[in-house]
């Protein structure tokens, strides 16, 4: 099933090769869940994450659905 995956920041650059933008869609397995699919991106788990699917927070164990929009952001500082 295809999905859109956006990552911002520092993230970028975990994005398949290719990408020209922040944003790419890709086909995953049905039943993937958001932890996977960063797994599968070889994002480093121990980077503190924001995770939005469809721009509702989610967690690791969050099963992805045709056509969602995943984003992901990392820590941010702010004041």
């Amino acid at each position: 099933m295809d999905i859109e995956i956006k990552l911002f920041f520092d993230l970028i650059k975990y994005l398949p090769s290719g990408t020209d933008s922040n944003t790419a869609r890709i086909s995953v397995a049905e039943g993937t869940t958001v932890g996977s699919l960063i797994d599968s991106l070889n994002i480093p788990s121990e980077i503190q994450k924001t995770i939005l699917v469809n721009g509702v927070k989610a967690c690791n164990e969050t099963i992805i659905n045709e056509n969602d929009s995943i984003a992901v952001f990392p820590p941010m500082a702010g004041g």
